[in-house]
C-alpha cells in the first residue's frame, strides 16, 4: 500500500477531526458549528472559503489557475439517532449521531485539503465542497448548493466523492461505472372514507379494507409491470389509521419508499400507483389523495471517471482491493451533481467484522486505519486530473 501525500501527522489530524466532529453532530439545516469549524481549518490553510447554502461551505485551491477544474465534495449531516456505541468520544449531542459516516468525509476531505495546500504546484483548480443536508431527502443539500451556482461559476469539469461503507472490509474499495445507488422517492396516500359503528359496516365507508387492497396492488407493480433486469423497490412503510376497537375510522393513512436505477422506471411506477389506488377507491366508494415526492436520483458513475480513480486506488491499496460491488437501493443526493456534470463516488471500505454494524444503526462503526486511504485517494485525483 501506498501512500504519497498522507503522512502520520496528517492521518492523526484527520482522525482527531473526524473525533471532533462525531462528537458534536448536527442534524440537516443546523449544522451551524460543523461548518465554521471547516471554514476556519480552510482559512488555516490559506485556502479561500465561503459559506453558501445556509450551512454549507466552498473551498477553492488554485482559484485563477488555467486548465481542467475538479471538485471533491463531502457531505456533514448527522442523523437523529441515539448512540450506543461507548467510544470515547461518542455523540455529546442526545439524540443525534453521525451514524452514517459524513464526520469521516468531512474529515477526509479536510485532511486532503491540507496535503493539497502544499502542493499546489503539482495540482489545477479543485473545488472543496461540503454540503449539508444529505440526509434530508424530500429538500437535500445537493440542490441549494448547485442552486447557488458554483459548477458554473467554477467551471467545474468533474466532480468526485467518497462514501465510507461499513459493509466493505476495511482496505478495499469499490468504484464501478454505472449506476451504483439508487433514486430515493417518498409518498403519502390519503384515504376519506365514511366512519361508522363497528357492528354496522354497511352504513360506512371502511377505509382499512381499501388501504389493505391498493398494498395488495401495489406488489404486482415490480413483479409484473416492471422487467425483472430492471432492479426497483416499493415498500409500504406505514399504514395509520383507526383508534377504537369499535369504531370504523373516517380515514387511513399510507406512507413509503419508492427506488430505481433509471428516471423512467420510478415515472412508470408511480404512474401505475396512482392507477391502482384511483381504481380501488372508486370501486369501494372512498376518496383519495396521493402525494409522491421526488428525492435523489439515481447514482450513475462515469466511465472516465471511473477507469482515472481505480488506476489511483490500485496504487494506493493494490489492484486487488478494487472491487466492484451490486447497486445498492440506498441513495445518495450526490446524483445531483451527476446530472450536472460527469463524476463518481467511491465507496471506501472500514468493516471491521468483530465489530461490525450498518449504516444508521446507533452502534454504527468504521475503522478509523481507513480515512488516510480515502484522503490519499482525494490528492492523487487531484495530481492525476491537473495532468489530463
Amino acid at each position: 500500500m501506498s501512500l504519497k501525500y498522507i503522512d502520520k501527522e496528517l492521518e492523526k489530524y484527520i482522525i482527531d477531526l473526524r473525533r471532533h466532529f462525531h462528537m458534536h453532530p448536527e442534524l440537516s439545516w443546523q449544522e451551524e458549528k460543523t461548518s465554521d469549524r471547516i471554514l476556519e481549518e480552510l482559512t488555516s490553510m490559506g485556502i479561500k472559503a465561503k459559506k453558501v447554502a445556509k450551512t454549507g461551505v466552498i473551498g477553492i485551491i488554485n482559484p485563477d489557475k488555467e486548465g481542467p477544474v475538479l471538485a471533491m465534495r463531502a457531505d456533514i449531516d448527522a442523523l437523529p439517532v441515539k448512540e450506543e456505541t461507548g467510544l470515547e468520544f461518542e455523540s455529546k449531542n442526545e439524540g443525534v449521531m453521525h451514524a452514517c459516516g459524513h464526520d469521516t468525509h468531512a474529515a477526509m476531505l479536510l485532511g486532503a485539503a491540507k496535503a493539497m495546500s502544499k502542493i499546489k504546484d503539482k495540482i489545477g483548480k479543485v473545488v472543496l465542497v461540503f454540503q449539508p443536508a444529505e440526509e434530508f431527502i424530500k429538500d437535500g443539500g445537493a440542490k441549494h448548493m448547485i442552486e447557488s451556482g458554483f459548477l458554473e461559476d467554477e467551471k467545474v469539469d468533474r466532480m468526485i466523492a467518497i462514501h465510507i461503507w461499513a459493509d466493505i472490509e476495511s482496505g478495499k474499495a469499490a468504484l464501478q461505472p454505472g449506476p451504483v445507488m439508487a433514486s430515493s422517492d417518498t409518498f403519502h396516500i390519503h384515504i376519506t372514507g365514511k366512519g361508522g359503528h363497528g357492528a354496522q359496516p354497511q352504513f360506512a365507508i371502511d377505509p382499512i379494507p381499501v388501504g389493505v387492497n391498493i398494498v395488495n396492488n401495489f406488489q404486482q407493480i415490480i413483479s409484473r409491470y416492471i422487467s425483472p433486469v430492471d432492479p426497483a423497490v416499493l415498500s409500504v412503510t406505514a399504514f395509520n389509521s383507526g383508534s377504537s376497537e369499535n369504531v370504523i375510522p373516517e380515514t387511513a393513512l399510507l406512507m413509503g419508499t419508492v427506488r430505481a436505477f433509471k428516471h423512467e422506471t420510478r415515472d412508470g411506477i408511480k404512474e401505475q400507483m396512482e392507477k391502482i389506488i384511483a381504481g380501488v377507491c372508486e370501486a369501494n366508494r372512498a376518496q383519495y389523495k396521493f402525494d409522491y415526492f421526488y428525492g435523489s436520483a439515481p447514482t450513475i458513475n462515469d466511465d472516465d471517471t471511473v477507469a482515472l480513480g481505480r488506476d489511483i486506488m490500485a496504487g494506493i491499496i493494490g489492484e486487488e482491493n478494487v472491487v466492484t460491488q451490486d447497486p445498492q437501493m440506498g441513495s445518495e443526493d450526490f446524483s445531483y451533481y451527476l446530472e450536472k456534470v460527469p463524476g463518481s463516488m467511491m465507496f471506501l471500505g472500514a468493516k471491521i467484522e468483530e465489530k461490525y454494524k450498518p449504516h444508521h444503526n446507533p452502534k454504527f462503526f468504521v475503522d478509523e486505519n481507513a480515512f488516510k486511504y480515502g484522503a490519499e485517494y482525494f490528492v492523487q485525483y487531484a495530481v492525476a486530473f491537473g495532468e489530463v
